[in-house]
């Protein structure tokens, strides 16, 4: 459930920040935000051509910590830019690794999740045909990109998205993980991005 009082296009003052925030992405666990820079444009809104990664805290800071000072509806240029309706998170679970897996196809890995009773897994999709994800390298640092298509041109499945980001990790980090899961950071040539990770996110902001 999303924090009442946030919201997405709300801009807010912070006490660790002169510089305004403006809310771009938000659920019950973080918040992405804009932030306006010294020639009065935004970061991201101003620069949509470029590679983005968000900025992003804890959503409990960011409400307790913040007083909101304005409200900027979205543009539909912006929306499809920031994709504030897409999760920002799937595929997180402690049951499987990347280096462990070898399933055939995205129908197999399917099945194994329903007989394993992987609930967390179930349902997940993201609502939108293509995306950019980044795998990790052995330092922990994220490597270049790679464009994925949805298979039914529409959305993609978490039992999907696995699966086709199982073989790009393997090819970069044989190195194994506690868990998996896949965390939105920004966007990339007009597509929204996310990076491969295990089971607990690199910004520390997931705790159990």
């Amino acid at each position: 459930m999303k924090p009442t009082n946030l919201e997405i296009g709300g801009v807010y003052q912070t006490e660790w920040d002169k510089r305004p925030y403006r809310i771009i992405g938000l659920d019950e666990t973080e918040v992405f935000y804009d932030c306006l820079i010294n020639d009065q444009s935004w970061m991201f809104s101003g620069n949509r051509k470029k590679k983005c990664y968000f900025y992003r805290t804890s959503t409990s800071l960011f409400e307790t910590k913040s007083t909101k000072v304005d409200h900027i509806p979205m543009n539909a240029e912006e929306q499809l830019f920031f994709r504030p309706d897409l999760v920002m998170r799937i595929g997180r679970t402690g049951q499987l690794n990347w280096n462990q897996m070898n399933f055939a196809s995205p129908d197999e890995l399917d099945h194994y999740i329903n007989a394993a009773s992987l609930d967390e897994l179930t349902d997940q999709r993201i609502e939108t045909d293509s995306i950019i994800v980044y795998p990790y390298g052995p330092a922990g640092g994220l490597k270049k990109g790679e464009k994925l298509i949805a298979a039914n041109s529409t959305f993609f499945s978490a039992a999907e998205l696995i699966w086709k980001c199982t073989e790009i990790q393997q090819a970069v980090n044989s190195n194994s993980e506690d868990g998996i899961g896949l965390y939105r950071i920004g966007t990339e040539k007009g597509l929204p991005s996310y990076y491969i990770g295990s089971y607990f996110d690199n910004a520390g902001l997931l705790k159990d």
